[in-house]
């Protein structure tokens, strides 16, 4: 295995503790580190090669920068729900 496969298989290793996190963020209703964790994912996802993390977290985070005070909690729960699915995808 190459140095950058390694990295990758690394990466991968720690998704389901990025989910922790992001799951634990939004449960707290702490919006600003959840936008902040999901733009994180975002970046680092496509990085390594996860367009579909880096779509479902991009798509999450444009949602809570554009709804501000009138976040639907339902709405946004759907696009988590993809994030999740994207993540735990084998």
């Amino acid at each position: 295995m190459n140095p950058l496969e390694e990295l990758t298989a690394e990466y991968r290793r720690e998704l389901p503790q990025k989910l922790e996190r992001l799951t634990a963020l939004w449960y707290a209703r702490d919006i600003p580190r959840l936008q902040s964790a999901l733009h994180g994912l975002t970046g680092s996802a496509g990085t390594f090669g996860l367009h579909e993390v880096s779509a479902a977290t991009r798509e999450a985070e444009a949602y809570l920068s554009a709804s501000g005070a009138a976040l639907d909690v339902a709405k946004f729960q759907i696009l988590f729900e993809a994030v999740r699915a994207s993540i735990l995808k084998p």
